[in-house]
């Protein structure tokens, strides 16, 4: 067995020498270390560092950016929800003979007055599917569908829909 201290390359090491009853020959010692101009990170290598840190990191960013414009529009939803179910309950309340006529709080087409909430420009319009607006008769049951509109932060307008029936 060869001691690992030995190794094939330059420097031979003197014939003659034994090892357990074996001549080494064409063996070399090992080569001393020593510090060299190359030894470190080069500026190239530094920069490529930085540069997938810096991906990375603002890949983090953008990630945390979107989900709280996702949490945002999140909530805008359910305060538009809460609006709605609010003015649903509301409309639900009174007779059908009293929902849809005109100059009533629930007049078709018409946005609804006294529903405060603290979205942009939101306004709360009731229609009813299958009812001429301005007749006698008002079917049974009476479809209520109110929509919600609103801007959001960035001015781009958002609805949500909330339908439900009123019968006698």
């Amino acid at each position: 067995m060869v001691p690992r201290h030995f190794s094939r390359g330059r420097g031979r090491v003197p014939d003659g020498i034994e090892i357990m009853g074996k001549e080494l020959t064409g063996l070399t010692q090992p080569r001393p270390r020593r510090a060299s101009r190359t030894s470190g990170f080069t500026m190239i290598e530094l920069m490529v560092a930085v540069g997938v840190l810096l991906v990375s990191v603002m890949g983090a960013y953008s990630s945390q950016i979107t989900s709280l414009n996702l949490m945002h529009t999140s909530r805008e939803t359910n305060t538009a929800m809460a609006d709605l179910q609010a003015a649903m309950e509301q409309a639900l309340l009174l007779r059908a003979e009293e929902i849809p006529v005109p100059g009533s709080d629930f007049e078709a087409d018409t946005p609804i007055d006294g529903i405060e909430s603290s979205l942009r420009e939101q306004s709360i319009v009731p229609t009813y599917p299958g009812y001429v607006t301005g007749s006698t008769k008002v079917p049974n049951p009476l479809p209520i569908v109110l929509t919600a509109n609103w801007k959001d932060p960035q001015g781009r307008s958002r609805s949500l829909r909330l339908a439900s029936m009123k019968t006698r």
